[in-house]
Order: structure tokens, then sequence, then C-alpha cells
């Protein structure tokens, strides 16, 4: 009998442990941005762009490339903005 009470005990703190884990609603907004990327999926991409273009680019072969260095780079997907917001959106104050 007490290890059937321990048992769920220990299931219902654990749901609702992991139940406050994300989130959600005002804390969402004013999260600030360390909290944010906790929640971000990281994107890899070429510190140094190629300095080849036009038809050397289009003929150069992946394996003959020299190493390039790479940065990982952490990216939140948000909803698309409509109507008024969209429109007087000011991307460089993101």
């Amino acid at each position: 009998m007490k290890k059937s009470v321990l048992l769920v005990a220990v299931m219902l703190s654990a749901s609702v442990a992991f139940s406050q884990s994300t989130l959600k609603g005002p804390k969402a907004k004013n999260a600030t941005p360390s909290e944010r990327v906790a929640h971000a999926s990281p994107i890899k991409f070429k510190v140094e762009p190629a300095a080849v273009q036009g038809p050397e680019a289009k003929n150069k072969k992946v394996w003959e490339s020299e190493k390039v260095e790479t940065k990982t780079v952490y990216v939140r997907r948000e909803q698309p903005l409509k109507g008024p917001k969209a429109k007087n959106k000011k991307v460089w104050e993101d």
C-alpha cells in the first residue's frame, strides 16, 4: 500500500514538473533572449562565402573545395505577421 501511494506521488510531481517546462502566455512574450534560445533550433552556415563566381562556381567540384569553418546559429521560427503589423515591420529592429 505504501509503495503504491509513493508511486502515485512521484508520478504526480513528475507530471507537474514537466508540464511547466515550456513557456506560454505572458511569460513567453516577456522572455529574455537567453530563455528563448533554449527552445531554438540550431542552423550551421559557412563563415566566409565562396569567392568563386560565374562559370567557375558552376563547374566546381565539391570534393575539390578546401575546408571552410562553419558557425552554429540558433533560430526561432515565429508565426508570420499579418495585416498592419507586417506592413509596418522594421526589419533592422529585430
